[in-house]
């Protein structure tokens, strides 16, 4: 890369620093809307389905799916954001602080080619699937969990009389036209126990990018498998080429002209 004699423009930074902000801002709203959008459709389908014991607590089920179409809409989004974010922690460990700091703008650092690798070539720095328990995690498991009690409350104090059920177990009262009860109760059930592993084991080591330190903001910006944003074919030279220069400046190295 060609040595710039003289310092980035402040002036241009912080107009490259607002841009992003305002982009992973505005991903933030849309991340929001999603989720109001599943809270307000439970509560109220939830009010519908318990106002009155004709109403099939199948109803609640249907939900729980929709639920599950936020869910995955609202992980995609997040993925966006979580890039957005990503550079805007960048440019504030490692270009505000020194500015702020030292009154001064470091050249030639570890943090301008990874954010110029990203910005030519746009990679996420989370899987899909992390997001998604991540999403779970922060809104989605409670979520859900009040889905389960308004459908275990729906089987336990409305008896569906046209089933001719008399049991007082609330099992047999889950059944869906020929599916039996157990069946659709046991399988509910079991989702839910696959839903509730899957946020323990891929949400556990998982970090805000807006809180992460300098190190961890670096770790996450040069980390080696990232999947790219657009459907055409990746460039490996230049990627390799913008990561080896990366990596010939130490990590914990800050040198301010």
């Amino acid at each position: 890369m060609t040595a710039s004699p003289n310092p980035p423009s402040v002036s241009a930074s912080i107009h490259i620093y607002r841009a992003l902000m305002d982009r992973a801002t505005t991903w933030r709203q849309r991340i929001d809307t999603s989720t109001n959008w599943a809270i307000t459709t439970s509560g109220a389908v939830a009010g519908f389905v318990l106002s009155d014991d004709t109403h099939s607590h199948a109803i609640l089920l249907l939900t729980m799916l929709l639920t599950v179409m936020f869910l995955v809409v609202e992980a995609r989004r997040m993925r966006y954001y979580d890039l957005w974010a990503s550079w805007v922690r960048l440019l504030e460990t490692d270009y505000l602080v020194g500015v702020i700091r030292d009154q001064q703008v470091g050249l030639h650092q570890r943090w301008e080619r990874l954010i110029i690798r990203d910005f030519e070539d746009p990679h996420f720095k989370a899987s899909f699937s992390e997001m998604l328990a991540r999403r779970l995690r922060d809104n989605y498991v409670a979520l859900f969990t009040f889905l389960l009690l308004m459908w275990l409350l729906k089987l336990t104090i409305h008896q569906p009389a046209d089933q001719g059920i008399s049991s007082p177990s609330i099992i047999p009262r889950a059944a869906i036209g020929i599916i039996p009860g157990p069946a659709v109760f046991w399988s509910i059930l079991v989702c839910y126990l696959l839903m509730l592993g899957f946020t323990i084991v891929m949400g556990r080591d998982q970090r805000n990018a807006e809180t992460l330190s300098r190190e961890g903001t670096m770790e996450r910006l040069n980390a080696p498998r990232q999947q790219q944003m657009s459907r055409r074919q990746s460039q490996p030279a230049l990627l390799a080429r913008y990561h080896d220069e990366a990596d010939d400046i130490p990590l914990h190295t800050r040198d301010w002209d």
